[in-house]
């Protein structure tokens, strides 16, 4: 480690630490503040949605003692006959003005309710339900006279015992239809006195979750943030309300697994307080919560605590950040002045930084006696060696372009002696055949332009390193496949079995004659994959959505492992084959990239190979 390096860390230290420790007070003061004005928050809302609840069902309650005291005994004492009863629907015909009047009180107290209701029914003194109101809100309510469904609603029994001047009976219940419901119960008699005889009984139930959402406590319970959520439990542990409808009625360990250690402990609690959790995401949750309801219901607030903060959190991160600024600025102002008085290091700084810029002409010189001797002479000794391995670099590269064309000739040469080899092959065989002959002839004559092709990039190096092709242009690739195929394809057809999935035409935009050497380069790849052993080769074509084509060859062969696909496959001078050069798949990929195309390969150790071509065709373009 350099003096100026000591000398800069030693400032930095104590410019940069004190710092730090006052950024770190202030912002675990600043946490502080907020976990408490949160908590207080906390315990506020909890109250206020509590107090609305308890306000709200108190309200309802008033709501139902006014119906069970007022219009109701009168329609009691009035319906004797089922079509008196069924007054209570709008669509019965009139029976008679008394008891059609006080059929329509009771009706119009009771559709004119909120539409918290889920359940109202009346029972007379026989316990035989008279009818059954289900409200709708805005929408027309549906009565029932008769046929009623059973076990949807029924009284308590202790409601008959009741005397008058009682208060309703009210109780939570689960129902499969509604999710939770308060149901209340209330006697109806003929008087208010204590001597007034029971006429029947009001069974009324109320959603509980639309008392959270619709109530004078809606704004609390309604969440406009991510931030923020309401949920209601009981006494098993089940999602009363919750602000995601999806969740309600359901056991919390289901539903939100991370809540249900704080639900456990809420409902055994059975008070008031504040619990922590971590959400399954890692933020960490505040939970204010309230037993209501004697106290069959808990109410809770969740906060989160992570977002909360995470204004306190940036404000320190940014004090950090300004605090390491600053300390390092004044750390180095203070070593900068340090070292002027250090000349020698100054001297030795500067010729080494020329030396960084390329200037290695340069030489360090120092006196003898300086500290800095040994650093000098070292500095020197590294440049000359740069100096060296430069030229030698620059020797090298011209030897690169030489082997890089010698082996991109190389590998069409050994394609082109390929395909000559499996026609001279199959020649002894089938040389008495006319039409044999005649596609010898076609493909002796490929074969020749091919080898003056060759010769001819072998004239013209420039060219043939850099890369350069003609334009793609429309081009219909069933022809070059077709001439490649009977090049390499048919003298080995009695060998393997091939199968061949090709529409009519295929256009694409494309160098013809680059995308002829891949399709040459795929079947031998594809001919040597398989080997003398029975085999596979299949060869298809067509459209690969929209403005796409594509051909693929595949075989049978060895396959390979998805180490080498993925590491090695496409890589110069990387192969799998004893005389291999590498380069074949390498100059494929290259040229389908020059053609916005891309190459796929799909290969499996022992099942085969295939590799797919993708261009595109001459309607994308336009």
């Amino acid at each position: 480690m350099t003096n100026r390096l000591k000398s800069f860390l030693t400032f930095a230290l104590f410019c940069v630490l004190p710092l730090l420790v006052l950024n770190w007070l202030s912002f675990r003061s600043a946490t502080q503040n907020i976990d408490a004005i949160l908590r207080s928050n906390l315990n506020d809302e909890v109250d206020e949605l509590a107090h609305h609840y308890v306000l709200f069902i108190k309200e309802r309650e008033r709501e139902l003692t006014v119906i069970a005291n007022g219009p109701l005994p009168e329609y009691l004492r009035n319906a004797r006959t089922p079509e008196e009863v069924a007054l209570i629907d709008s669509s019965q015909s009139q029976v008679g003005p008394a008891s059609f009047a006080s059929a329509y009180a009771a009706r119009e107290a009771i559709i004119n309710l909120p539409g918290y209701y889920a359940n109202i029914a009346c029972f007379d003194s026989s316990r035989l339900p008279l009818f059954l109101i289900q409200p709708k809100g805005e929408a027309k309510p549906k009565f029932r006279t008769k046929d009623f469904l059973p076990g949807l609603i029924a009284p308590d029994e202790s409601i008959w015992r009741q005397k008058p001047g009682s208060t309703p009976q009210c109780s939570i219940i689960s129902a499969p239809s509604f999710g939770y419901l308060r149901r209340c119960n209330l006697p109806v008699f003929s008087s208010a006195m204590e001597q007034g005889s029971l006429q029947g009984v009001l069974v009324a139930d109320l959603r509980v979750a639309d008392l959270f959402d619709e109530g004078p406590g809606g704004s609390l319970a309604n969440s406009t943030s991510g931030n923020r959520r309401v949920i209601v439990l009981d006494a098993e542990g089940k999602l009363v309300y919750h602000d995601n409808a999806a969740f309600r009625n359901q056991f919390v360990k289901n539903a939100m697994p991370d809540f249900a250690p704080v639900a456990a402990d809420i409902v055994s609690s059975r008070n008031s307080g504040i619990r922590e959790y971590v959400s399954v995401d890692g933020e960490q949750w505040l939970v204010g919560f309230r037993a209501v309801d004697a106290p069959g219901l808990w109410v809770s607030v969740a906060r989160n605590y992570t977002a909360a903060t995470q204004a306190a959190r940036q404000a320190g991160w940014r004090g950090a950040a300004w605090s390491l600024l600053l300390g390092m600025a004044l750390a180095f102002l203070l070593n900068f002045l340090y070292q002027r008085k250090m000349q020698s290091l100054q001297r030795v700084t500067e010729s080494v930084t020329a030396i960084a810029h390329g200037q290695l002409d340069q030489e360090l010189l120092v006196r003898s006696n300086d500290d800095m001797r040994l650093i000098a002479d070292g500095v020197n000794l590294v440049t000359e060696r740069l100096r060296e391995q430069l030229a030698r670099e620059a020797e090298a590269s011209q030897f690169e372009s030489f082997t890089k064309l010698s082996a991109l000739l190389t590998h069409d040469l050994k394609n082109a002696i390929e395909g000559l080899s499996l026609l001279v092959g199959n020649m002894e065989r089938h040389f008495d055949n006319p039409e044999f002959r005649a596609d010898a002839m076609q493909g002796l004559t490929t074969a020749t332009d091919k080898l003056r092709q060759i010769v001819s990039r072998l004239s013209n190096p420039v060219n043939t390193l850099s890369g350069e092709f003609k334009l793609p242009r429309p081009t219909d690739l069933i022809p070059l496949l077709e001439r490649v195929m009977a090049q390499i394809v048919d003298p080995v057809r009695g060998l393997y079995e091939v199968e061949i999935k090709l529409p009519p035409a295929l256009p694409a935009l494309a160098d013809g004659e680059r995308i002829e050497k891949i399709m040459e380069n795929l079947l031998l790849n594809a001919i040597e994959a398989i080997g003398d052993r029975p085999g596979k080769l299949t060869i298809e074509g067509g459209p690969a959505g929209v403005g796409k084509v594509f051909f693929s060859i595949s075989d049978t062969g060895a396959g390979m492992s998805p180490e080498f696909v993925r590491e090695k496959l496409f890589r110069p001078f990387s192969t799998t084959k004893v005389r291999g050069v590498g380069l074949g798949l390498y100059t494929c990929r290259e040229v389908v990239r020059a053609h916005q195309g891309a190459i796929e390969v799909d290969s499996k150790p022992g099942y085969g190979t295939t590799f797919r071509v993708v261009l595109a065709s001459p309607a994308k373009s336009g």
